[in-house]
C-alpha cells in the first residue's frame, strides 16, 4: 500500500493511472483534472480491493 491520502493528477495527456493509485493510501483519493481526448482505462480491481476514491473532473463540467 501507497503511503499517500491524496493525489491531485493535472495531466491531460494519456498515461497510466495504477502508478498513481498505488501510491495512495486505503481510502485515498486520486482527483484527475485533465481533458484527455480519450476516455481513460481504469483499472478497477485494484480500485475495488483498496477502497480508494476516484473523482474526475472534466472542463465542460463547468460554465464560467
Amino acid at each position: 500500500m501507497g503511503t499517500m491520502d491524496g493525489v491531485i493528477d493535472t495531466v491531460s495527456a494519456m498515461h497510466p493511472i495504477l502508478p498513481l493509485i498505488s501510491l495512495l493510501k486505503t481510502q485515498g483519493k486520486l482527483v484527475l483534472v485533465g481533458a484527455p481526448e480519450k476516455p481513460l482505462e481504469l483499472p478497477v480491481f485494484p480500485l475495488i480491493m483498496g477502497m480508494y476514491i476516484y473523482i474526475y473532473m472534466h472542463a465542460s463540467q463547468y460554465v464560467f
